[in-house]
């Protein structure tokens, strides 16, 4: 599928925010809420991404920190950023509202 770089900046923004949020839940808080398939899905299409289009990549929020990503781990991801584990965090609350 052929993107346009608006297409191109929306997705790799997106996957940036899942990959990092999702990160947040298995490593900061041990639980999980998607696959371990569809997370490396999410991560190697990211990784195409960024490579595909570095100069969308690099205007994008947490250029530093995902420049060198690979798709094999989000550990070293900024996992101790605010917005990420509140937005963990109220995912998090959701399942288990949702559970009983």
């Amino acid at each position: 599928m052929a993107l346009n770089r608006y297409e191109a900046l929306d997705l790799m923004h997106r996957r940036r925010l899942q990959i990092l949020v999702h990160s947040v839940i298995y490593y900061r808080f041990n639980d999980s809420l998607i696959s371990d398939q569809t997370w490396s899905k999410w991560a190697l299409e990211l990784e195409t991404l960024q490579k595909k289009y570095p100069e969308i990549a690099e205007m994008l929020p947490w250029s530093d920190e995902f420049r060198d990503f690979n798709h094999s781990t989000g550990y070293n991801l900024p996992l101790n950023d605010p917005w990420a584990i509140g937005t963990a965090r109220q995912l998090l609350s959701m399942k288990y509202k949702h559970a009983f």
